[in-house]
């Protein structure tokens, strides 16, 4: 990262009523492993792809030797995304996806938080306070519990994978359903890193929970309530918090729990969003934290469409009373577009800036 000196960039943050972001939920492709080590890498499956016989290694157990950390290899990498962001008023991070940052013990409990991830995660901080962002970071992700094999992987190694995906999921499932070590040995901890930090915009608990207890049936609902309704409780008064929700249905039901404000995940062709009601919300604010172009349609649809769709998107959230609008910054079908889009959204930012003035 580069030596700063001298005053920070000449930018205030933001106070509008309404705000610009944009999603990046982990840096460049190493989901699981960019902020923190992670414990139930899945690494292992990939050494040596063709010739190991991974008979030897029990993958219901923790990696002995996970990769370190892309920004701990690469610290660059923060100073030239936030470069690349800088003028946008939020960027939404994830932070435990697929247990990384997190330690277990022999039993596979967790114990505490990765020191080196803590250590991380105060970069990610600075890095934004010295562009004058905020940062939304989300706790889990429910979606990395899917049972989903990599097509490239070798059929030899599947058996590995379902024992490595169902730990995962197991521990998962644990953390959802009996919250209380979480809370105690990570949540609170982490809440004291935070506290005060005028970078951070709230905490979402989940990443759309429907992937738990709708679509993958691991915990039941009421679990998730529970979930997370101890951890807004452990955080009130110190951080604000939310839920990322697939639909407006979950998230208004989720609305009468003690969470701060309520998130919503559209995604469709046609950037179409309902207009927000207060009393549907509990008279909580709502934002949208994803949208875009559905990923899974046709790719070069998708590329013709996709930079249109998420203005089209940004536009709508403005205009139908939500507080903030974060597109989907991953999965883009090109580069191009996605500096496209990125130029495009710090333009509207500098519209509403200049309009206030």
């Amino acid at each position: 990262m580069k030596e700063r000196t001298g005053d920070k960039i000449n930018q205030r943050m933001p106070i509008r009523k309404f705000l610009v972001g944009v999603n990046n939920a982990w840096f460049c492709n190493r989901y699981a492993n960019d902020i923190g080590y992670n414990q139930y890498s899945d690494s292992r499956l990939w050494h040596d792809r063709y010739t190991d016989d991974l008979s030897h290694i029990d993958f219901s157990k923790s990696d002995p030797n996970p990769p370190r950390p892309l920004i701990s290899e690469d610290p660059a990498i923060l100073e030239h995304y936030f470069r690349t962001v800088s003028g946008l008023d939020i960027v939404r991070i994830w932070l435990f996806e697929r247990l990384e940052g997190l330690c277990f013990d022999e039993t596979q409990k967790v114990i505490g938080i990765d020191s080196e991830f803590l250590t991380n995660l105060k970069k990610i901080l600075d890095t934004a306070q010295f562009y004058n962002m905020k940062v939304y970071f989300c706790l889990f992700d429910s979606w990395a519990i899917k049972y989903a094999p990599p097509r490239e992987l070798p059929k030899s190694r599947v058996l590995s994978y379902r024992v490595w995906n169902s730990t995962v999921t197991q521990i998962m499932k644990s953390i959802i359903e009996y919250p209380e070590l979480f809370i105690n040995n990570v949540l609170n901890p982490l809440v004291e890193k935070l506290r005060d930090n005028p970078v951070l915009y709230g905490i979402d608990l989940m990443n759309e929970p429907e992937g738990m207890f709708k679509f993958n049936k691991i915990v039941l609902e009421s679990s998730m309530h529970n979930y997370i309704k101890s951890c807004s409780i452990a955080i009130k008064q110190v951080l604000r918090t939310s839920v990322g929700c697939m639909s407006a249905k979950t998230a208004k039901s989720y609305s009468t729990l003690p969470i701060d404000f309520c998130d919503i995940h559209p995604y469709n062709k046609r950037a179409r969003v309902d207009r927000y009601s207060s009393n549907k919300f509990n008279n909580k604010n709502c934002i949208i934290g994803e949208c875009g172009y559905p990923v899974n349609l046709d790719f070069n649809r998708r590329k013709d469409n996709e930079v249109k769709t998420a203005e089209k998107f940004l536009i709508n959230s403005f205009q139908n009373g939500y507080s903030a609008c974060l597109v989907w910054g991953h999965d883009f079908t090109s580069d191009e577009n996605k500096r496209s889009l990125i130029e495009w959204l710090k333009e509207f930012v500098r519209i509403m800036d200049s309009l206030e003035k």
